[in-house]
Parts: C-alpha cells; sequence; structure tokens
C-alpha cells in the first residue's frame, strides 16, 4: 500500500471511530519546512518518510500500534540534534544508543521512540526502536523494512481492531473519541477496549 492510501484508510477509520484524534491530524508539512528540517540534520530523508509529512506533518493524537506518535519535520530535526549530542562513544559488546545515520521517527511519551536508517545499504530506510535505557535494535518483521511499510500495517490494525500478531495490543476508544493501543492482559481502566469491530461501529455509529 502507498503512503497516501494507507493515510487514507487511516483517515477513514478515524473519521468514523475516533473523531478526536481524526480531528487532531496535522496538516500537510510544506516544502520548504521538509528542506528546512534535512538542512538542520544534515540528511536526506527516505522519500516515503517525505511523502508521509507532505500528507500529515506527524499524527498529531492518532497512535500506532506500540502508542506511537509521528512525528513532524520541525521535532524530527529538534530531535536529531538532541541525540547526537547524547551520542555514546563505540563499546564492544555493547548496544549504540544513537547513530548520526539514525532519523527520529515516532515517541510513545515514556522513553521508547522509532527511527529510520539513512545510511546508504542493506539497511537503508529500515525501522529500528529502542526501549527506554537501552540501545536501538532493527525490527524482523516486514512491517520494519520502511514506514511506508509501518504505516501500511498500521492501517490493517486499525481496520481489524488489534496488532495481537505483534504487540499482544487490541484497540481502544475512549469517550473523548480518542484511541488508545492497550494490553490484552491490561484490566479495564475506564478506556472501553475494542474485540469486536461491529461492536465498536455500533457503539459509534458506522462510516
Amino acid at each position: 500500500m502507498t503512503i497516501d492510501g494507507s493515510w487514507s484508510r487511516i483517515e477513514d477509520w478515524l473519521c468514523g471511530y475516533a473523531p478526536a484524534a481524526y480531528a487532531s491530524l496535522p496538516p500537510a508539512a510544506g516544502s520548504d519546512a521538509v528542506c528546512a528540517a534535512e538542512r538542520r540534520c544534515g540528511l536526506v530523508f527516505p522519500g516515503d518518510m517525505v511523502a508521509s509529512l507532505r500528507r500529515h506533518d506527524g499524527s498529531g493524537e492518532c497512535l500506532l500500534p506500540g502508542n506511537y506518535r509521528l512525528s513532524g519535520a520541525a521535532e524530527i530535526a529538534k530531535d536529531y540534534v538532541w541525540w547526537i549530542g547524547s551520542q555514546q562513544r563505540d563499546v564492544p559488546g555493547e548496544l549504540r544508543y544513537w547513530r548520526s545515520s539514525w532519523l527520529p521517527l515516532a515517541a510513545d511519551g515514556a522513553g521508547g521512540s522509532l527511527f529510520v536508517e539513512t545510511a546508504p545499504g542493506d539497511r537503508h530506510g529500515r525501522i529500528g526502536a529502542h526501549a527506554h535505557g537501552d540501545g536501538g535494535r532493527f525490527g524482523d518483521g516486514p512491517r520494519y523494512t520502511s514506514l511506508q511499510a509501518l504505516l501500511s500495517w498500521a492501517a490493517q490494525a486499525l481496520s481489524e481492531g488489534s496488532a495481537t500478531d505483534v504487540l499482544d495490543y487490541v484497540l481502544a476508544v475512549d469517550e473523548l473519541g480518542l484511541l488508545y493501543w492497550q494490553d490484552v492482559d491490561a484490566e479495564g481502566d475506564g478506556v472501553s477496549v475494542v474485540w469486536d469491530m461491529a461492536a465498536l461501529e455500533n457503539r459509534c455509529g458506522g462510516l
């Protein structure tokens, strides 16, 4: 699925079932904003990242499975400069926390983040992640091969209401119309967990 195709599917679902999350989607980033971010990072952004930014400059309150929010162009550049300042020296046997070829992509608000590899080679465009306090790692699944693949997977996960194939998360929508991805083992905390998409449609109304 293309970047625009994935975003169209995500937008349609949010509009029908999570209106507050839909309303929070940022407008497109202008070409000047993307170019300014590239200059500040000193990197050329992968094509699918540019395409996503030109559709939405981040994701607002729309959350990818794992509760990641996509960063906008200016935030990417700001975070990149911060990460570069925190680089560690290479130590044999230790995971590298950050490399200059990694481009910030998304954060979960709890110390976890996703990044994109920009260096030439087999990993170019591939998605990596770190948990709080841990070094960067690259995922093995096909959804981590690119942002295009990740957004396609996220659109599918929204449609099915779960991401149990990877994260053991299920989709939840609160009374304000914001969505969350909740651990299947989590006890109820006032958020309605959606196991059945038909039930969600009955509660929120059809498209």
